[in-house]
């Protein structure tokens, strides 16, 4: 009996004097506000996809997975803490008297030791982790119950779970759900519920890796609890006890690993809310893991891929590698972003621009034979040449020559300001790449050219790429080619030549698309366009090797077509935008805008478009009764009448009486007409002639010699002899030059150009 009284004055003292201490307390001063920032810092970075599940989690500061839940807790986790660990959590105001008064008095007269630590005191003490001292224990009290005059108690609990400790590194209850169970917190059985909760009681002794049966024991115990109160049912226990422990934790999944480091490093936000579907990201990652294999065969070793939905420019899959875990060839590179050499993957955008310009329709004519622009001789990859051939067909073939004298026409600074326009890149500099331009010299990225390719998709309207779902982006298009030109284009590409048995879905599987291989093989390009998807697929080595395996068509063309067959699609190409397109008349020899009275054809031309040149390639002569061309001079002019004849360039007919083709369609009258011409050097070009380990080069001369006449050489005023060569090799020194060609007809051609050669580099003695 005097025990007990003891007990009890005992216990009513030190009540007293807790609750002046507690009065006392609650003039402490205490940041609540600091409170939610202190917690929100300690979160992982994580990633999500279009739906958020997640793509990628990275450690925190701590080297610890900490995830904070985006939704509410569910129905039998809240139960099961609440049971175990504060079961008047709603009641009281933070500190539970009858808890402190049970916990003194097992601490003073029991062997078993309690805390009373309610969940608001259990939140102060996760925010400033202290020793087990009654002094920590009274600042918690005072702490609690300042947290509980700021936050909703439903506030409260989410904060302790999602900041409570499961074991090793392993923090907050979404974590624990995910690397314990697989799953997400809403999907927890009564079982799990259980164990999450707990955990925290003491998890640096007990987790799914060690003390085992202590575990489970706690967490039968809960379950027996939650049974007796009437929360469970005797057959929810029975199935709930039957339930294994995890035997191991599992990793967080990393579905676009190249993304997720992108969107996290240098950035201390914590969620990021992407546009990435994992079916499809995880889909594609495969097929490009398994082609990968026949690549590094050919010795190939990487590729990238980047899917985009065209109805709001949103990015669904990125795949930076052939697998970001592959070391040995450089996995962890993003050839998303990697700038490379573009190849020919640019030609239809020059295409549409040309149209637009009115400087061609598809049907329009243009010259491919070997050509020089000053110092830049391109060749065609096939090195077949047409000699003429329609602006359609050249760009289906990719052919070289043509688009090099496009660009001439069309401008290269103005082609370079319009990828500017669209890409935004810090370069300024369009002379450094002059016509080789539009052959791949200035090198873009996987995710430029699909930012290309998906504003040709939508008609010309060119937007930003999306990544995140929850940020502003700028949706403003840019409407810088018109919906005629860009459908033109996207029905012209659409007839592109595809690889294997590709090519017998071409009607039933429409896809627009363009293939590029850059200059020595080192990059092989594929990027096409559907209603619903921009794809575009990059091969080639990180390192920068060339390979002559390597080729757009067929190299990067099979995955490209690996890839779209599982796409989901409606099958359907693109329809032909109201109002956007008209009928004009064009010449049927040469495809430009009909002048004379000659033979036509009605072709389709953008509405928007500036109105299309004639034709450079007809002429207007006067002949005689005999039919042989005259002019004023002539005593037969009175009695002329007008011809129309066509006037193919010098070089092209050059061509084609050295191909040995017929040309009675392309040159009618020899009269008036320039027969010997340099082809090459051009007047006034500067050469500048470099040093291999074989010394000097020579400087090759080219002329046209369409009657295949003997021709008189003269350099600078001394006469050299005479032949019917149409190419010569001349060593030249540093100086300004002049040649003159004169034929036995008595027609000549002059030229003057500059040799420059550059100075030796002195090695300097140390």
């Amino acid at each position: 009996m005097r025990k007990k009284y003891v007990i009890y004055f005992s216990t009513l003292l030190i009540s007293l004097a807790l609750i002046l201490l507690i009065s006392a307390g609650l003039y402490l001063n205490f940041d609540v506000k600091e409170l939610r920032a202190t917690f929100a810092k300690r979160y992982s970075q994580v990633v999500l996809d279009d739906k958020d599940n997640i793509l990628g989690v990275y450690l925190n500061a701590d080297e610890q997975w900490h995830l904070q839940s985006r939704t509410p807790i569910p129905e039998k986790l809240q139960i099961a803490v609440l049971n175990y660990e504060d079961r008047n959590f709603y009641q009281h105001l933070g500190v539970d008297p009858k808890g402190i008064l049970r916990a003194i008095r097992d601490n003073l007269f029991k062997a078993k030791r309690s805390g009373g630590s309610t969940i608001s005191m259990q939140v102060a003490k996760l925010f400033a982790p202290k020793t087990r001292t009654l002094a920590n224990k009274y600042q918690e009290i005072i702490h609690a119950l300042k947290i509980e005059r700021n936050f909703t108690k439903d506030e409260i609990l989410a904060m302790y779970l999602n900041n409570a400790p499961y074991g090793g590194n392993i923090v907050g209850y979404e974590t624990a759900s995910l690397l314990y169970f697989q799953k997400y917190p809403q999907e927890l059985t009564w079982a799990e519920a259980c164990l999450l909760a707990v955990l925290p009681n003491s998890p640096g002794l007990m987790h799914i890796e060690k003390n085992r049966s202590q575990l489970m024991r706690k967490r039968n115990f809960l379950l027996q609890t939650l049974f007796t109160r009437g929360v469970i049912s005797k057959f929810q226990l029975e199935l709930s006890l039957k339930e294994p422990i995890p035997r191991r934790r599992y990793s967080f999944r990393a579905s676009a690993p190249h993304l997720s480091r992108r969107l996290t490093s240098n950035s201390s936000e914590k969620v990021f809310k992407t546009t990435i579907n994992t079916e499809l990201q995880e889909k594609i990652t495969k097929i490009v893991q398994d082609y990968a294999e026949y690549l590094q065969q050919e010795g190939i070793a990487n590729a990238a891929v980047i899917l985009v939905d065209n109805k709001n420019y949103a990015v669904k899959a990125y795949i930076g590698s052939q697998n970001f875990y592959d070391l040995a060839n450089y996995g962890q590179v993003d050839g998303i972003t990697a700038l490379r050499s573009p190849g020919s993957v640019l030609k239809p955008f020059l295409y549409a621009l040309a149209i637009d310009a009115g400087i061609i329709a598809p049907e329009s004519k243009i010259a491919d034979v070997p050509l020089f622009f000053s110092n830049f001789s391109p060749q065609n990859a096939s090195k077949k040449y047409y000699g003429f051939i329609e602006i359609k067909k050249a760009l289906i073939k990719s052919l070289n020559i043509p688009f090099v004298l496009l660009l001439q026409e069309y401008q290269s600074e103005r082609f370079f300001y319009f990828l500017k326009d669209v890409l935004g890149f810090a370069d300024n500099n369009p002379n450094r790449y002059g016509l080789s331009l539009i052959l791949g010299t200035k090198e873009l990225s996987v995710e430029n050219i699909a930012k290309l390719y998906a504003g040709l998709g939508n008609f010309g309207n060119f937007q930003e790429l999306q990544y995140l779902r929850d940020r502003p982006v700028d949706t403003q298009t840019k409407p810088l080619i018109s919906q005629g030109a860009a459908y033109l284009t996207l029905e012209t590409i659409r007839k592109l030549e595809r690889p294997d048995l590709e090519s017998i879905y071409q009607d039933k599987n429409p896809i627009s698309w363009k293939t590029g291989t850059s200059y020595g093989r080192k990059d092989g390009w594929a990027a096409g366009v559907t209603p619903e998807w921009t794809l575009v697929v990059w091969v080639g080595n990180f390192t920068g090797e060339s390979n002559s395996n390597l080729s757009g068509v067929v190299t990067a063309g099979k995955l490209f077509f690996n890839i779209f067959n599982i796409l989901p699609k409606k099958n359907l190409g693109f329809e032909m935008p109201q109002g956007a397109l008209q009928r004009i008349k064009v010449d049927t020899a040469t495809g430009y805008k009909l002048k004379y009275d000659v033979s036509f054809q009605e072709v389709l031309y953008p509405t928007a478009a500036k109105p299309l040149k004639f034709s450079p390639y007809y002429k207007k002569v006067f002949v005689n009764s005999q039919d042989e061309e005259i002019d004023s001079r002539s005593p037969d002019f009175d009695e002329r009448h007008a011809k129309i004849l066509l006037n193919y360039p010098l070089e092209v007919v050059n061509y084609f009486i050295k191909q040995n083709m017929d040309i009675s369609n392309v040159f009618i009258s020899h009269n008036q007409q320039r027969t010997v011409k340099f082809i090459y050097p051009l007047n006034g070009l500067k050469i500048i002639v470099p040093k291999d380990f074989d010394g000097e080069k020579n400087i090759i001369i080219k002329v046209a010699n369409l009657q295949q006449q003997n021709l008189h050489w003269y350099l600078n005023q001394q006469y050299l002899g005479k032949d019917k060569q149409t190419e010569k090799s001349f060593f030249l020194k540093a100086g300004t030059h002049h040649l003159t060609i004169v034929g036995e007809n008595g027609e000549s051609d002059s030229i003057s150009f500059e040799v420059i050669k550059p100075k030796r580099i002195k090695a300097r003695s140390k």
